[in-house]
């Protein structure tokens, strides 16, 4: 019993010269300091954050498009003894004589209209792939953001100077459908009936041994562009997957108690993998109409750079959300379809441009 009342004594005793202690030594109006740990811990120097990013401004143009190939094959400009095919059936060949006298019974065409007085006019239409469908933009274009930063510098103020490594993926997608007019190339050439010669009615098709009626052989040539004859319809579509590289500085500025501000800019390394895939038919009016479809893939390597900020709010004293923007330029993907059977105008080309690109970010950090 002795015992246990003694060590009660000792401990009230050390209780009661605690307060006494802190009095002597730092004064009866300072009170004994709380233990503060955070005060004490080591800076959280380094930062992951995961982001959703959506892409914005990233453009889509598809270009080659159309071509229709002449049906016939309406030769030179000038020569009396040469086959000459055109459109709907009509031709000027060279017939058993060798086209003497520089006419021919070897002719045929389709339609009235074509006996134009003391003539027989004949077309050939053409037109080139060469139409575009420009500015499409599937906004948004979804993606993710992995973020690590490493804090370099801090000031009295809390700015805080850093860098930062960011890996990207974004998946971009556009289609197209638009109708599309391109022009049209027209030869037409006018042959001479001779005086008396009786045209027969159409359609008329005569032969190499003939006889028939004659027509000069020798034509009248005239050529002509149509700006918006020739119909595209279809659908053109891209897909592709983007990854992006960010490397550049930060800075971190305090705005009011869990606010602050940071701002951050560098290069941009990108690869893209796209695949472009189309179908279409052209039209010429009461020509006829053309039909194809291709694909094609391409993978490249882009670079560029970015610039923009964004606002931080501290939950916790490791746990942060964060939401900004950016701008970001990468230059541009070129993805062209292959050729079918050896035809240049089943070539096509998509181009993906993220030259003007901006990206809206919204996620959460943690520090360590």
């Amino acid at each position: 019993m002795t015992i246990i009342r003694l060590k009660r004594s000792i401990c009230s005793l050390a209780l009661l010269a605690a307060p006494l202690a802190w009095g002597q030594g730092l004064g009866d109006n300072n009170p004994p300091p709380a233990f503060d740990f955070e005060t004490n811990a080591a800076p959280r120097l380094n930062k992951i954050s995961l982001s959703y990013r959506m892409g914005l401004n990233i453009r889509v143009d598809f270009k080659k498009l159309g071509g229709f190939a002449p049906i016939g094959n309406p030769g030179p400009a000038t020569g009396t003894a040469v086959d000459r095919t055109y459109d709907n059936g009509s031709y000027n060949k060279v017939d058993i004589s060798g086209n003497a006298g520089g006419q021919t019974w070897n002719w045929g065409y389709g339609s009235g209209g074509q006996v134009q007085g003391q003539s027989l006019v004949m077309e050939s239409s053409s037109s080139p792939n060469n139409a575009s469908s420009k500015n499409h933009y599937d906004d948004p274009q979804h993606g993710l953001e992995l973020i690590y930063n490493r804090e370099l510098f801090r000031d009295a103020e809390d700015w805080k100077v850093g860098v930062e490594a960011a890996f990207g993926y974004t998946h971009v997608t556009a289609s197209d459908s638009r109708r599309i007019l391109n022009r049209v190339d027209r030869i037409i050439d006018t042959y001479s009936i001779p005086p008396g010669v009786v045209v027969p009615l159409p359609p008329y098709n005569g032969t190499f041994e003939g006889p028939g009626a004659l027509i000069g052989s020798g034509p009248d040539r005239a050529t002509t562009v149509i700006s918006s004859e020739a119909l595209i319809t279809g659908e053109r579509n891209i897909e592709s997957d983007v990854l992006t590289l960010r490397l550049g500085p930060y800075l971190e500025v305090p705005i009011y108690k869990k606010l602050s501000f940071i701002a951050d800019g560098g290069l941009t390394l990108a690869v893209g993998l796209t695949d472009f895939s189309y179908h279409e038919t052209v039209t010429i009016p009461d020509v006829g109409s053309t039909s194809r479809s291709s694909s094609g893939s391409q993978n490249d390597f882009l670079i560029g750079g970015y610039i923009g900020g964004s606002l931080s709010y501290a939950i916790t004293d490791r746990i942060s959300v964060f939401c900004g923007s950016h701008f970001q330029a990468m230059g541009r993907s070129v993805a062209d379809s292959g050729r079918r059977a050896g035809d240049a105008s089943s070539k096509k080309q998509s181009i993906l441009d993220f030259g003007e690109a901006f990206v809206v970010s919204v996620g959460a950090s943690y520090s360590f």
